[in-house]
């Protein structure tokens, strides 16, 4: 039996007791046998001695850095999100100590997936692959003929290392992609994958020759380059010898912030590489003026060892929507839209920092006050989300005026974008906020936590709510019901293409709205509290 105790922002302590192996990496390092020793099942959750320590559970350090870290956030209400936090991780350990008997089961299943997937392979060696055309059209969205091609020296190489490799698409993923396509589309740059830190050009997702650093060449971190912590330091210092520049795209530093929304290994991972390389890059433009400031108030208050002459900035991305027809649309999702009861759409991963148990509360509390609406969710499965998860396939309104889509497509988002009453965006951390200028782009309301990124890209024409208050976005929702929304400025959309194009001539021109690190750095000694946000917040 193990006993640990969780401490949330609010002073309040909850003991919890569990049997086993609980740490939420990997379905063999879950499944180990619950006659476990005390000793060996505290290593595995991650406990670095005999004294327990205050919800060690998912950061490196005691609860203690939890909370810091995120009160340094210059921002953000850190007590309520982390209140939050410790709320739903324990209704997570809950789920996953449900779940214990049967990872034994889902080990063997997986197992046999990939024995037989590897007899399959077996099988087909010694068929002749089929030929590889060299004579490839450029990516759609431009002639690359029309546009002038960069030359050695002025290239923007662009990272995509981790996007080639995943098996999956997110917010990450969606921006380096595009980033990757407009470059080869307009000729500005170049797309790169690294191996053990050389450069190689990449085309239609596979590996071609490697790439010879000229001075003035810009390497573009804006993969998730964390993954490859060594390959990353190789290259940054190869792009350095030849007098190139390490540019890093920042979508934000919330595994530091807010660790409990993350895996603990993710955590590690992140905190080492920006430790080690993004602190090292030669400039950082973030997608939002909210990340470069969280950046910048993370670092000053921690007194971390930036490089001076780093150049800080930001740069929103593009939201383009796929131009798929109405008729491209499953029967589901015309289904939901063919119905006069009004829906509110969600989009993005189901993961913690979305907020979705807020939004799902809030829901409740206007179905119980006599409020007809559905509640639609698109986003694939993520990571601590198995309580979230249970909690919506087993509810009462599931498939009556609560919908999941986890698997869909762009005709499908665009078909419920275009039908929904109203978006709701309900995350307690973010780094952009894309549903909000999709839904824009279809004339469709917001309804968003109060949220400084949210804020700076929803502006006014956008309806808030106090973070993490499931009261307060309940209060919105009843009133979209039963109001007209006034007539605002949506958000204006911009293309992937003029996007990419000021993010590129950005980075050429070293146009960077917070000048040098050093010179924010300068701007802060001395000063007290306020007058500091002031400063983070003055453009140079």
């Amino acid at each position: 039996m193990i006993f640990m105790r969780f401490r949330t922002a609010d002073g309040y302590s909850i003991r919890h007791s569990t049997v086993g192996s609980l740490h939420p990496i990997g379905p063999r390092r879950r499944a180990r046998r619950c006659s476990a020793s005390v000793s060996s099942a505290r290593r595995a959750n991650g406990f670095r001695s005999r004294k327990l320590l205050a919800w060690d559970f998912c950061a490196r350090t005691p609860i203690r850095r939890l909370v810091g870290a995120a009160t340094k956030a210059p921002v953000m209400n850190a007590r309520t999100i982390n209140s939050y936090i410790a709320c739903q991780l324990h209704k997570e350990i809950g789920e996953l100590e449900a779940s214990v008997a049967g990872l034994q089961r889902e080990r063997d299943n997986c197992l046999s997936r990939r024995l037989a997937a590897f007899k399959e392979r077996l099988a087909r060696r010694g068929r002749p692959a089929p030929p590889v055309r060299r004579d490839a059209a450029p990516p759609q969205g431009g002639d690359i003929r029309k546009h002038r091609v960069a030359q050695p020296g002025e290239r923007l190489l662009i990272d995509m290392t981790n996007t080639i490799a995943c098996d999956f698409v997110s917010g990450i993923q969606r921006v380096v992609r595009r980033l990757a396509a407009e470059s080869t589309a307009t000729g500005a740059g170049l797309p790169v994958v690294l191996e053990d830190g050389e450069l190689y050009a990449c085309a239609e997702g596979k590996r071609r020759d490697r790439v010879e650093l000229a001075a003035g060449d810009k390497f573009i971190m804006a993969d998730a380059s964390w993954h490859d912590l060594r390959g990353c330091r190789k290259a940054m210092e190869h792009v350095s010898r030849r007098g190139g520049s390490n540019v890093l795209v920042l979508h934000d530093i919330h595994p530091l912030l807010y660790p409990g929304l993350f895996h603990p290994e993710n955590v590690e991972t992140f905190s080492t590489w920006f430790d080690s390389a993004a602190i090292a890059s030669d400039a950082l433009i973030a997608v939002s003026r909210s990340s470069a400031e969280e950046f910048l108030g993370y670092a000053i208050a921690n007194g971390t060892s930036v490089n001076p002459e780093m150049r800080i900035g930001w740069s929103h991305p593009g939201a383009d929507v796929d131009a798929e027809t109405e008729a491209g649309a499953s029967f589901e999702a015309a289904a939901i839209c063919a119905s006069a009861t009004p829906f509110f759409l969600s989009v993005g991963t189901l993961e913690p920092k979305k907020g979705y148990p807020i939004a799902l509360d809030a829901f409740e509390r206007a179905w119980s006050s006599g409020v007809d609406a559905r509640y639609v969710i698109v986003g694939r499965r993520g990571w601590n989300t198995r309580a979230l998860e249970r909690r919506i396939l087993s509810h009462p309104e599931f498939g009556r005026r609560l919908f999941w889509f986890d698997r869909a497509g762009g005709a499908d988002l665009a078909y419920l974008y275009r039908h929904a009453h109203r978006l709701v965006a309900a995350s307690v951390a973010e780094g952009f906020g894309l549903p909000l200028i999709e839904a824009a782009h279809f004339g469709l309301p917001s309804i968003a936590s109060d949220i400084p990124v949210f804020r700076e890209v929803g502006g006014d024409a956008a309806v808030y709510f106090d973070v993490t208050d499931s009261a307060s976005l309940s209060m919105r929702i009843r009133e979209a019901c039963v109001r007209r929304p006034a007539p605002v400025a949506l958000p204006r959309r911009r293309s992937w293409r003029e996007a990419a194009t000021e993010l590129f001539a950005r980075i050429r021109n070293e146009d960077y709205q917070f000048g040098s690190f050093a010179w924010r750095l300068a701007g802060s000694v001395g000063q007290d509290g306020a007058e500091r946000a002031r400063t983070l917040r003055a453009v140079s």
